[in-house]
């Protein structure tokens, strides 16, 4: 599912996670705000996240860490704070994660 640049506004719907067979959320350059909701954690064949260049805020919700397929992940141009999931370090391709300059979070 890939609405990028579609001028979308508001909060990410929780509701998305009930998608829970998506392999790819893409919902980059549009105008969302509020942060990340941690039923994005349901997500569990979710291999590539793109949540970049959007206006989100507060925490990385630990629920990411849930995300045993993910393998991109693009959270830069945003304001978020915190730390990502530790166990997301391993599985991440890093040459195509952009996370903004968050750290990971110590295990």
């Amino acid at each position: 599912l890939v609405l990028s640049q579609n001028e979308l506004s508001g909060e990410i719907p929780s509701e998305l996670s009930n998608l829970y067979k998506l392999t790819v959320l893409g919902l980059s350059g549009n105008d969302l705000s509020g942060e990340i909701p941690p039923e994005l954690g349901k997500l569990v064949s979710l291999k590539r996240l793109s949540l970049n260049g959007n206006q989100l805020s507060g925490e990385i919700p630990l629920e990411l860490g849930n995300l045993v397929n993910l393998r991109r992940l693009h959270l830069d141009e945003n304001e978020l704070s915190g730390c990502l999931p530790a166990n997301l370090h391993d599985q991440l391709d890093m040459d195509s994660s952009n996370l903004g300059g968050l750290p990971f979070c110590l295990s």
